[in-house]
């Protein structure tokens, strides 16, 4: 298999892990490390993991913990919009799962520290999908994750 071949990390394209309601334990791993590449770099800031965990009043592995719940939102509100047939543009875990830690990081640093609610978290996944799905058919229906 060519290096630049993504396949086995777009694990949530396939239609098996589609059909579960839970995050595969095959795509945690990787949306987790993207969702942490996202939420403490920065080429415009390169303090911003010092800022990030300035604010955090907990330790490292609780923001880990506590953050890595959004992946399952993210999940929840994405899986049903995956195509059967065909993969869309673009790289899932760049465009949706590191772009929402770096809002997560952005977050937590005009917050003080605070993480965001479910509901504006879910917000901001579905402005993130709907960038990512765009199809002439518009977007999905939302699907809240329970």
């Amino acid at each position: 298999m060519p290096p630049d071949d993504f396949t086995p990390y777009r694990q949530a394209g396939r239609d098996r892990d589609l059909e579960s309601k839970e995050l595969p334990l095959t795509v945690a791993p990787v949306w987790g490390a993207f969702l942490f590449e996202g939420l403490l770099t920065s080429a415009r800031n390169p303090q911003r993991r010092e800022h990030v965990l300035a604010l955090w009043k907990a330790s490292r592995i609780e923001l880990i913990v506590r953050s890595s719940r959004y992946l399952d939102r993210i999940w929840a509100l994405s899986r049903h919009r995956w195509p059967r047939q065909s993969q869309p543009e673009g790289v899932f875990e760049y465009e949706v799962v590191s772009a929402f830690g770096e809002l997560l990081g952005y977050h937590l640093i005009l917050n003080g520290g605070q993480l965001p609610s479910d509901e504006e978290a879910d917000l901001v996944i579905q402005d993130l999908l709907d960038d990512f799905f765009q199809d002439d058919d518009g977007p999905a229906p939302v699907v809240p994750p329970h």
